[in-house]
């Protein structure tokens, strides 16, 4: 876990943070799977962008709000919708602009092992969150 710790902040500081990133707390995590943290940053800004998730992982990193997401398992489920979004819309050669930016070539192959870590979450890891 420390390790994905580690690849987490990594992740987080390709980012600027205003206010800056003060506690990541691990909310669930399967190594070297994935991990999902809950990232709180200092008091100042926007209410809304207080917490944030980041999930990160043998898988893409991202990172999203906690509005609509206030639990683990519901965290991880968005995360697999946004995955699948992404990977749907390379397996039919749609436009990538709406979709949220998956750091890898938009391949078939890419696409079909990003959704099969997505199968196994869903089966296997959101029912344990």
């Amino acid at each position: 876990l420390e390790a994905l710790r580690s690849e987490a902040r990594r992740y987080l500081a390709t980012y600027s943070w205003d206010p800056p990133i003060t506690e990541l707390v691990l909310a669930f995590g399967v190594p070297p799977i994935i991990a999902l943290f809950l990232v709180r940053r200092a008091p100042g800004g926007r209410p809304e962008d207080a917490e944030r998730w980041v999930a990160v992982g043998d898988l893409p990193s991202m990172h999203f709000e906690t509005d609509d997401t206030p639990t683990p398992a519901l965290a991880l489920e968005l995360y697999c919708a946004i995955a699948q979004d992404w990977s749907d819309n390379v397996l039919a050669g749609h436009d990538l602009s709406d979709s949220y930016p998956i750091p890898v070539s938009p391949t078939r192959e890419h696409a079909e092992m990003l959704l099969g870590r997505v199968d196994f979450i869903r089966s296997r890891l959101i029912p344990l969150a």
